[in-house]
């Protein structure tokens, strides 16, 4: 693709994002047939002038523009699939302010790459000029459609909760959802000035909210990233639950109360392989993706699961709504625990997790590494000393010049090692 990328089209705004073309993509969004476009925005400087842009050249050829505001993602992706109308969000997700990004959704769902196409062919050569001009529509309504659907899956406790909303997307939603949760709440990073977003905060940094559960001796915290699609978690004592731990967590409830369709769970291949260990030996079996949420969604629509994602907090629950949502997530967790009278930890106490390491090498021709024989070789080789009670991945990056080598291994040792090598092997080659 042209200017489509692995989730949208992303780049510097007045740089790769200039007004003429996001102005070009809002016009050519005629090419999904569609007359209403619901417009949506995270918290970053840039968002308005994106905004108004794919408005103005969304209005020129008499499309519909409903604005509903800064919301999640999921959320534009609930009121794009409840009402089946074109989605646009403009979020660089986990990225830092300086970044955005353009989301666009058909119904709610992401785009075929034949729709992309047909969008790129009408960036490319715009229709002629439209003799209909299209209304602009401010709906304040949608937030609360969306707190409301969250809210009807959430349970209350008694636990002290904290929330860390990165100075994003989600810094009113998710405290309108957890307020009616937990009396005992606190809420961190929820002052967006449209610079400081995931600055040192959220998902990607959880320092701050480490700190903040201890110091206030609260039961558990939840970080999310700048759009909310993500959400990672602490205990009470500051160490980090991931992604992978929390689907642990969610599979073995759901099993629990028969209620993990086919005992089968969706996992990225970056997994840990002692929690693949562990729920293999909680009856739940596990299919293994490539890297990238549209894996994993494939895999649980095509398979029938109840819950699945990675490492990095995008987890998606099917039978409650479609896509990775964040805060989603957190509440479920919650729930969880508030079902079960447990702590977060009671649940991971049987788990191994096997030391890891991925180191990122640039190199100048990625397919040079990847098509290297004695490489690959070696990693079999390393497999078989290891009695393949191990994961090794070499892998390029889909956006840099940049290959990613992934060791796991039941020891740090182990691990040092044979990373080392591999590392020295691709940077020679």
């Amino acid at each position: 693709m042209k200017y489509f990328g692995t989730d949208g089209i992303r780049g510097v705004p007045n740089q790769k994002l200039t007004v003429e073309l996001v102005t070009r993509l809002g016009s050519a969004l005629t090419a999904l047939e569609n007359k209403n476009v619901v417009l949506a925005t995270d918290t970053r400087i840039s968002k308005d002038m994106l905004a108004s842009c794919i408005t103005a050249g969304a209005l020129s050829q008499g499309l519909n523009v409903i604005f509903i505001g800064v919301v999640p993602t999921p959320a534009l992706i609930y009121y794009s699939h409840k009402y089946n109308y074109t989605g646009v969000m403009i979020t660089a997700s986990h990225n830092p302010y300086t970044d955005n990004g353009i989301k666009v959704l058909k119904n709610g769902k992401k785009l075929s790459p034949e729709d992309e196409e047909k969008i790129e062919a009408l960036i490319d050569n715009p229709l002629p000029k439209s003799t209909e001009i299209g209304k602009y529509i401010i709906n304040n309504d949608a937030k609360q459609e969306y707190v409301d659907f969250i809210s009807s899956f959430t349970t209350s406790t008694s636990r002290s909760i904290v929330l860390d909303t990165a100075n994003g997307a989600t810094y009113q939603t998710a405290g309108e959802i957890f307020k009616n949760i937990s009396n005992s709440l606190t809420i961190i990073c929820n002052n967006p000035d449209g610079y400081n977003i995931n600055n040192g905060c959220g998902s990607t940094h959880l320092e701050l909210l480490q700190k903040k559960v201890v110091e206030t001796h609260s039961s558990i915290g939840f970080a999310f990233d700048g759009d909310g699609d993500r959400v990672l978690c602490v205990n009470d004592k500051g160490n980090v639950i991931d992604g992978d731990m929390l689907i642990y967590i969610l599979a073995r409830y759901l099993k629990q109360n028969n209620k993990l369709n086919n005992n089968t769970i969706a996992l990225s291949m970056m997994s840990n392989l002692g929690l693949i260990k562990s729920l293999n030996d909680n009856g739940i079996k596990v299919i293994e993706t490539n890297v990238g949420d549209k894996y994993i969604v494939k895999a649980l629509f095509d398979n029938n699961l109840s819950v699945g994602g990675e490492n990095s907090g995008h987890i998606i629950l099917p039978d409650l709504f479609h896509t990775g949502d964040g805060v989603l997530v957190a509440t479920q967790i919650v729930k969880v625990l508030k079902d079960t009278n447990t702590k977060i930890d009671d649940w991971l106490k049987d788990v191994v997790m096997y030391s890891d390491k991925m180191v990122n090498i640039k190199v100048k021709s990625k397919e040079a590494v990847l098509n290297n024989i004695a490489l690959f070789d070696r990693v079999d080789e390393i497999k078989k000393e290891l009695n393949n009670d191990c994961k090794i991945i070499i892998r390029a990056s889909g956006t840099e010049d940049l290959i990613r080598v992934s060791v796991m291994a039941r020891t740090k040792d182990l691990v040092d090692k044979f990373s080392d090598e591999l590392v020295s092997m691709v940077n020679n080659i």
